[in-house]
């Protein structure tokens, strides 16, 4: 049972019926019986399917006769309803008769329509907290990849594990105000990240998004609270008084991103010399880190020697590690519901980033240089943007790769 006026996310929300019962993705694999499909009656009554047997986990099968049909009450009390003795009943579905629901006239255009949809934003500091009107000039806009290999961490994307590949569409304008309006390529999963001024996500958005050809929508802020409404009247929206800004793609947009293209030259203009595979040229600067290309098992030693140093899969993901790492990312299955905004899990929280602006010996990067590396590393420092193999091989031996036949 899910309570929304307890909480909006979290645990603390959630009443468990069946708590005697693991959760099978996430409690660990031994089920000695499971329950599957429930339909709410009320809150108190629910249609279940249930097996008083072990689940069996694959390549292993459960028997065909397993759930049989059961009601159960809020307190987990059960009782038989029906059980089949050659096959499992699974999805109870109750029909009565009821009132038909109005039908809706779509907002679409007739016909086929645009391949693009216009998104609005109304205010991006309503969610930001105490961050100052002005500080936020650009969203970045991100298309993420449906995975296309079929396991979970392989080809690997990256050691946050578990990824997508991805490809930074471009930046539309965000007006002091804290609007914008713009449009965006239909049918695209697609998230924002709220930029400074130096190219810097402050807010990113952790789960996507996406219009129907000639679709208009709207969002009220950047992670405000689901129940709140504007602040101010939308009419009062600067970005409402314009025509919607087109994406810009600058230097990294429109290809999936590409860790040997976008970062590596900047290791090979300002590092190698003293973090080289060679001993450094001056011994008062003891090499530490190889930051050069070459390769390493499906990354290359420069990427893993500015990653590994701290490992953020599941509760890796916490404050101190983002402290500590070099660079810091989300790592797969994390349990980090609330997104912090000022970027601690990014580019803003990067001690590399703290460690280059503080001065490190002859490195002196350029804006553009920055942006690269901040862009990397708000993109969760992944290295592959793309998921099949001969892609992957291409994009590390540093070419440019098209955006992929699936989308």
């Amino acid at each position: 049972m899910v309570d929304p006026t307890v909480a909006r996310d979290g645990h603390e929300a959630i009443t468990r019926i069946t708590p005697e019962i693991p959760f099978p993705e996430a409690e660990g694999m031994n089920i000695p019986e499971y329950y599957a499909s429930p339909w709410p009656l009320s809150e108190r009554y629910y249609l279940v399917s249930y097996s008083p047997r072990p689940l069996v986990w694959e390549p292993g099968a459960n028997e065909p006769n397993a759930l049989g049909l059961y009601l159960l009450d809020w307190q987990g009390d059960r009782e038989l309803l029906y059980r089949d003795l050659e096959i499992g009943c699974e999805s109870a579905c109750p029909i009565q008769p009821r009132p038909m629901p109005p039908i809706l006239a779509s907002t679409l255009p007739e016909g086929k329509g645009p391949e693009t949809g216009e998104m609005t934003l109304v205010d991006v500091y309503q969610g930001l907290g105490s961050i100052p009107r002005g500080h936020i000039k650009e969203l970045r806009i991100v298309q993420i990849f449906p995975k296309t290999t079929h396991v979970a961490g392989a080809p690997p994307i990256g050691l946050a594990g578990e990824e997508n590949g991805r490809a930074i569409l471009g930046t539309v304008p965000v007006e002091p105000d804290g609007s914008a309006r713009f449009t965006v390529p239909a049918r695209r999963p697609i998230l924002f990240q709220a930029l400074d001024a130096d190219g810097f996500a402050y807010q990113t958005m952790r789960s996507v998004t996406y219009v129907q050809p000639g679709e208009k929508v709207a969002c009220v802020g950047c992670h405000e609270n689901r129940a709140s409404a504007p602040v101010r009247p939308n009419l009062q929206a600067a970005a409402l008084r314009r025509a919607p800004s087109p994406i810009e793609p600058g230097p990294l947009g429109g290809r999936p991103f590409s860790f040997v293209e976008v970062v590596q030259p900047i290791l090979d203009r300002h590092c190698i010399r003293c973090h080289g595979a060679e001993p450094a040229p001056d011994p008062a600067r003891p090499k530490t880190l190889d930051l050069t290309r070459t390769p390493e098992g499906p990354f290359t030693r420069s990427y893993l020697a500015l990653c590994k140093d701290r490992d953020f899969w599941h509760a890796g993901t916490n404050p101190k590690n983002a402290a500590e790492a070099l660079v810091p990312r989300f790592g797969a299955r994390n349990q980090i519901q609330v997104t912090p905004p000022g970027g601690r899990y990014g580019a803003l929280g990067s001690r590399l980033i703290a460690l280059l602006r503080k001065g490190h010996y002859e490195a002196s990067l350029t804006s553009d240089e920055y942006r690269r590396l901040a862009a990397w590393i708000d993109l969760n420092a992944i290295f592959y943007g793309v998921n099949l193999p001969a892609d992957q091989a291409r994009q590390l031996r540093g070419e440019r790769v098209e955006m992929p036949e699936i989308q």
